[in-house]
């Protein structure tokens, strides 16, 4: 088994290879392999419970995963925290518990 410590910034600005989170003895994901393209919105979606907002968190920083790699525009590198993220270009749209029923769809995103 080889050990990738560089991912061409062409592929992807945001990856993630062989990501696993737990908490004490609840699996949230194991070994999950992610990639976000330049210029392109992404969406994760699944069923209730399958790690999602776990993985979107520990991607952006507000958690450390248990295992595996975090790459950001070709370089090994996980954030510390979500406004570390977010200065790099990397925004997260939380789950319709926080959007306002008043505004447009355009609107609760900006």
């Amino acid at each position: 088994m080889s050990t990738v410590n560089h991912i061409a910034p062409s592929e992807a600005i945001l990856a993630c290879q062989g990501l696993s989170k737990h908490f004490g003895g609840i699996r949230a994901f194991t070994d999950v392999g992610f990639q976000a393209r330049r210029g392109e919105v992404t969406a994760v979606i699944g069923d209730n419970g399958a790690g999602k907002s776990t993985l979107i968190r520990c991607l952006v920083g507000v958690h450390v995963p248990d295992g595996g790699t975090i790459y950001f525009d070709g370089r090994q590198q996980p954030f510390s925290n979500p406004d570390e993220a977010r200065k790099s270009g990397i925004e997260t749209v939380h789950q319709n518990l926080a959007l306002i029923d008043e505004l447009t769809v355009a609107q609760n995103l900006f």
